[in-house]
Order: C-alpha cells, then sequence, then structure tokens
C-alpha cells in the first residue's frame, strides 16, 4: 500500500474525481460556443464539444466529487460533535500531555513533536526515556506499569504535582508477540490484552474525569490497520486493535451522551506498519508480502498535527490507506480470498510447533 505506484494511483484518483478539474471542463463543453466567440484564438475539438458521452462521464464526475467532498465535511462535523470548527480553548503552552509507550516507537517521536508544539509532556512507561529526550525541559518520565492500577495511580500524582492536571490524553502504548493461536502462552495473551487495551480502560478512568469537569480534553486511541484486517500469527494483536476501536466509539457516544462534555475531542488512530521494534518479528512476513513500512516520524507527525488541529477525528497513517477501513464492507469471499493470500505468505515464516 506504501509505494510509489500506489500514491501515484491515490493522486490520480483524487484529481480525476476533483470538481475544481471537472467543473471547468464540462462548463467549457457546455459553453463552447459563448467561449469561443470570446477568445476566437481558443480552439475547442468539434469531436469532444459535439460528444454526449464525454458530457455524462463529466457530469457524473462532477457529481460524484461533490458528494465526495460534502461527504468528508459532514464525517468532519461528526467527529466534533457536529461542529464544522475546531474546538474552542486550546493554549499550548498551558496544555499538558500524557503519552503511554512514550519512551520508544511512534510514542517517542510523539512526545518530541509535542514538546516542540509548546506541549508539555509526560511519559509513562516502563522503559527509561532515550537519551534523545533526556535533555528536553517539557519532557518528564515517569516509571508506571501501566497494567497496574496502583502503578498509574502513582504516575498520575506525580504528573498532578509537577505539571497539574493534563489536558490531552495519548493511548499509544503497544505490545505484540507473534505466534499462532495453539503455540500463544495465556502468560503472552494476558500481556498483550493488558498493555494494549486495559491500559486504555486504567489510564482513561484516572485522567478523563478532570477534563469532563472542565469540558475540555483530547483523547487519542493509537489502533492499528488490523482493527479491520486481521493477520495470521498476531490473533491477539489484531483482537486489541478492535476492541480499541469500539473502546474509541464508545467513548465519544459516552462522551456526548453521559458526561454532557462536547468540547472533549476524541481520536482514532489507524497506522500502517510503521518502522519499529514491535513488528521485527513479523518483518519477514511483510517483507514476503512487499509491504513497506512506514517511518514512525510520519506516523507520529499526523497524530500530533491532529491533536493541534483542535479536532477528533479518525486517522489514516499514511492517509492513502483509507481504503483498508471498508475491507470489512466487501462481500465475504473476498474478504476470505484475501485473507487467505496473506496467510499463505504468513505460513512460510512460521516455525512449526515442536510440541505438536
Amino acid at each position: 500500500m506504501n509505494s510509489p505506484v500506489w500514491n501515484t494511483l491515490h493522486f490520480l484518483q483524487g484529481a480525476i474525481t476533483s470538481p475544481l478539474l471537472n467543473g471547468p471542463i464540462l462548463a467549457a463543453l457546455t459553453y463552447s460556443e459563448t467561449i469561443t466567440e470570446r477568445f476566437p484564438w481558443l480552439h475547442l475539438s468539434p469531436s469532444l464539444v459535439d460528444s454526449p458521452q464525454l458530457a455524462w462521464i463529466l457530469k457524473a464526475l462532477v457529481l460524484f466529487g461533490v458528494i465526495d467532498r460534502l461527504n468528508k465535511i459532514a464525517n468532519s462535523a461528526a467527529a466534533n460533535n457536529f461542529r464544522l470548527t475546531a474546538a474552542p480553548g486550546w493554549d499550548w503552552p498551558n496544555e499538558i500531555a500524557v503519552v503511554t509507550g512514550g519512551s520508544g516507537g511512534i510514542g517517542r517521536h510523539i512526545c518530541e513533536q509535542l514538546a516542540a508544539a509548546g506541549i508539555r509532556v509526560a511519559v509513562l512507561d516502563v522503559q527509561e526515556l532515550p537519551k534523545a529526550l533526556e535533555g528536553n525541559s517539557r519532557i518528564r518520565h515517569y516509571s508506571c506499569d501501566i497494567t497496574s492500577e496502583d502503578s498509574i495511580a502513582a504516575a498520575a500524582a506525580g504528573v498532578r504535582k509537577d505539571f497539574g492536571h493534563p489536558s490531552i490524553l495519548v493511548n499509544n502504548a503497544g505490545y505484540t508477540r507473534p505466534a499462532p493461536i495453539l503455540q500463544t502462552p495465556p502468560s503472552v495473551v494476558r500481556t498483550v490484552f493488558g498493555v494494549n487495551i486495559i491500559s486504555m480502560w486504567l489510564v482513561t478512568q484516572e485522567f478523563l474525569p478532570h477534563m469532563i469537569k472542565q469540558n475540555k480534553g483530547h483523547v487519542v486511541t493509537v489502533a492499528s490497520i488490523v482493527s479491520f484486517v486481521t493477520l495470521p500469527s498476531s490473533a491477539d494483536y489484531c483482537a486489541t486493535k478492535a476492541a480499541a476501536l469500539s473502546f474509541h466509539e464508545a467513548l465519544k457516544v459516552e462522551l456526548r451522551n453521559i458526561y454532557k462534555a462536547p468540547n472533549i475531542l476524541a481520536s482514532i488512530v489507524h497506522p500502517y506498519f510503521a518502522q519499529t521494534a514491535l513488528v521485527q518479528d513479523i518483518k519477514g512476513v511483510l517483507d514476503s508480502t512487499g509491504v513497506r513500512m512506514v517511518p514512525a516520524e510520519k506516523v507520529a507527525k499526523q497524530i500530533v498535527g491532529q491533536v493541534l488541529s483542535k479536532r477528533g477525528g479518525q486517522v489514516m497513517a499514511p492517509r492513502n490507506i483509507g481504503i483498508i477501513s471498508r475491507f470489512r464492507g466487501l462481500p465475504l469471499w473476498l474478504q476470505e480470498v484475501i485473507r487467505n493470500g496473506i496467510g499463505i505468505s504468513a505460513a512460510r515464516h512460521i516455525p512449526k510447533d515442536k510440541s505438536s
């Protein structure tokens, strides 16, 4: 998906369906006589001007383009409690962000970029800060096991003492250890679910109440494209990312209807395979299927951009993979064909279970 060919096709699709391109062409053909009279030097081909097929195609493209753009506007408004403008009350030097798993991978770049925007950042991670972040006065590390209520409570108390109440929460931490279902120890399943999904409840329960009191905040949930397309040998990880999507959707509805806090934003992020330590164990599978991984810094840039936009929404990283979100709308037979194609490639890189 992340290739020059795909990027080119994505660009061409946008250009072909653009009303800004097709509209003037359609107008030129419709009013060709008037245009020719006013601009005699402009020669329009009679075969094009008199072509009803071309006119019909252009009208269809213009209509599709207008509907598509209105749909995007409606989507953006719906993601922001049906508000077209950015949420009010944000002042970046006075904002505080909590980032789970901020010591490495995508999280590290999120912390760097939030700090560069003037935001103070609290990193909740069992790993120490990398040297690149140690000297940043806006970033502070809190050693925290995000699967433990007591550890989260202690870290949260430290954040409030040092910084104040956070207004931004980025649930970013992730863990995986790929293996087929029958080869995955229960302890690994518990860890994957604990880090990837249970922690979202615990950390959000710790920081969201004050956001609700202020009717201001932004909760960012980092999911994955595997929220839509399950990969073999990663059933536990994929299940947590599908659960993360459900968590985000329920959170939005609850903020609006239960807590009456429409100015609290919620965003869901679906990264493609990013260049992080998290995917090293499945790198062989990805390489065999022609996957080109996305730099973690670029994914972080889209996440931070979403925060700085003062809007909630769904972020596909990179943007041109949006079509993947429609996977579950495909006919079942086609879904199975695609899954089997992925499975055939994955099976070549899965070691046989010696216990069987």
